[in-house]
């Protein structure tokens, strides 16, 4: 089964921070026999927190580089923002909050039909909703 792995997930992923185990299994199933989705969004925020000062890369790497290397793992693949996401995004079921981010890959979840593997806490409430499926980290 696919998964699709949050802005926070990706870097927790690429960084070997621990995760619990059923993250760290359906991430590897998903490595092994379909797809791990990374939105493009994430790039976005991961750049917008290296510019800011609030992350720093392993080994001062680019967030370009840093991505670039973070698609190459086995099984992940880019999930690009068309314009049905963009606007999926803002006729998800409510209440769901603003951030932008957040809101584009829970689209882009229900869109590919894949669970969100996060530790959101917006995210896994709006999950126990039933409107998107997580798997907490």
């Amino acid at each position: 089964m696919p998964v699709i792995l949050d802005t926070c997930a990706l870097l927790a992923f690429m960084n070997g921070e621990p995760m619990r185990e059923s993250a760290i299994r359906a991430i590897g199933s998903a490595q092994r026999s379909a797809i791990v989705w990374v939105p493009s969004i994430a790039a976005m925020e991961i750049a917008r927190k290296v510019a800011a000062g609030r992350l720093q890369l392993s080994r001062g790497l680019s967030a370009r580089v840093w991505f670039a290397r973070a698609l190459s793992e086995p099984g992940f693949e880019e999930s690009p923002l068309t314009s049905e996401i963009a606007i999926a995004a803002y006729e998800l079921p409510e209440p769901f909050h603003k951030d932008p981010a957040d809101r584009l890959i829970i689209a882009t979840a229900r869109r590919l039909e894949a669970p969100i593997v996060t530790v959101d806490r917006r995210i896994l409430g709006y999950a126990r909703l039933g409107h998107v499926a997580a798997i907490a980290y």
